[in-house]
């Protein structure tokens, strides 16, 4: 048991009003009345065929998540427990799967695994109209320049966060040590490139929102390593037109700076900016956008980096969320989600992207397109059910490291890829 948790859960077990409650009383209060226990199912199978480092490669696997989440009540309406298991059982997996961030990779043999991923003390209060919570131990996390990645089942991580909330305003902060990556049940590290320990990422974020205004700010810093600063902002115009700004900006700290020139996406700052406007009408969804990445790196292609370090997943909400394309140093990117409901169940749509960039002198493009379904049936008795596919071609260039590899000419050579993924989510309440 994590020391977060137990500060939290020793709080629960010494309570006046659990000490002097006997089990009856107990089962009565809020603690366990307002519980529940959810049972969910993720089957979920990726696939990429690409040559990017000069050579064929196929990565796949398939398993089957399985979640089991228990959450409290709250004793006394301020303190209470919650907890998540998550197994992953392997069906198949090709020799280069673990890209695919489904299964165990142990040392190369694709397996499942269990592990208890969430498990944390919880406490909350109101008072004059200020809303807050305080949470203590394993948990999932989407604040600040953190995130929590789902596959067959999600990263979560080790430490303090709490959030303030007041009219419209909301602030959140987290402290954090450890993780748990989607797929494996070791609790690690944070990691530089090189492999050195990093003892903490603290982060942190302040939010507006009204009805069609939604600004975002975040401020987080992997300890002595990166540092960031973020702005998302989202405008309504009316129901039908709305307006998307994101900027992340990353600088470099000692340890980044102390690493050789080939573990580093990037010299000393990358910044991505992007812009989308999304149209709904008559079943139609449409949403464009432009990205501009500016993260200049000495003798290769420099990138920006989604995430805060090894064993950490980076907040990123940009349209060009596509793995590590379409993030190079001067590329610009036009991007395209266009879907249609076929039915009030059935949506069918086309997602793509196309970059393009310079380097020394050579244009150097890469693009997608990838076509995609999904499934949710209206039934009640089916609403926690989902079911999405998706399968598309792609091209980008050949590289290894950041440095792109070149033919007997010293033109930089491309490399073709195709892509797919099936993913099927149902969830139980057992009570």
């Amino acid at each position: 048991m994590e020391k977060h948790a137990l500060a939290l859960i020793t709080g629960i077990l010494c309570s006046p009003s659990l000490a002097f409650a006997g089990i009856d009383d107990l089962a009565e209060t809020g603690f366990i009345k307002n519980s529940s226990l959810d049972l969910g199912t993720h089957n979920i199978w990726k696939y990429l065929d690409e040559g990017e480092t000069d050579k064929r490669n196929v990565h796949s696997a398939w398993g089957q998540g399985l979640a089991l989440d228990y959450k409290s009540g709250y004793l006394a309406d301020a303190i209470g427990v919650d907890a998540s298991y998550y197994g992953v059982i392997k069906l198949a997996a090709a020799d280069n799967f673990a890209s695919r961030g489904i299964l165990y990779d142990d040392d190369g043999q694709a397996k499942g695994f269990n592990k208890l991923g969430q498990f944390f003390g919880k406490a909350k209060f109101s008072q004059s109209g200020v809303e807050g919570n305080l949470y203590g131990g394993w948990k999932l996390i989407k604040l600040g320049v953190l995130t929590t990645s789902m596959r067959a089942a999600p990263n979560t991580y080790n430490g303090w966060s709490g959030d303030l909330t007041y009219d419209a305003y909301r602030l959140r902060l987290a402290y954090l040590t450890k993780s748990l990556n989607r797929d494996s049940p070791d609790k690690v590290n944070f990691m530089t490139s090189d492999g050195h320990a990093i003892d903490t990422i603290y982060t942190g974020d302040v939010q507006f929102k009204t009805d069609n205004l939604t600004a975002l700010y975040f401020y987080g810093e992997s300890e002595d390593y990166l540092r960031r600063n973020g702005l998302e902002l989202n405008l309504k115009q009316n129901k039908s037109l709305s307006y998307g700004v994101q900027i992340y900006m990353t600088q470099a700290l000692d340890k980044w700076d102390s690493m050789a020139n080939n573990k580093k996406d990037f010299d000393h700052r990358a910044n991505h900016y992007a812009a989308d406007m999304t149209w709904k009408y008559n079943g139609w969804t449409t949403k464009g956008g432009l990205a501009y990445t500016d993260a200049n790196k000495e003798g290769g292609i420099g990138m920006y980096p989604r995430h805060m370090s090894k064993n950490s997943r980076g907040t990123f909400n940009s349209m060009t969320t596509a793995g590590l394309d379409y993030m190079r140093d001067e590329e610009k990117v036009l991007s395209l989600d266009v879907d249609y409901h076929i039915t009030p169940e059935l949506v069918l749509g086309i997602n793509t992207h196309y970059g393009f960039f310079d380097f020394q002198g050579q244009p150097v493009k890469e693009g997608e397109l990838n076509v995609y379904t999904l499934w949710k049936p209206a039934s009640k008795k089916l609403k926690d059910l989902s079911v999405f596919a998706m399968i598309g071609p792609g091209r980008t260039y050949e590289h290894k490291g950041t440095s792109p590899i070149v033919d007997h000419h010293g033109n930089i050579k491309s490399a073709d890829s195709f892509a797919a993924e099936f993913r099927l989510d149902y969830k139980f309440n057992i009570f």
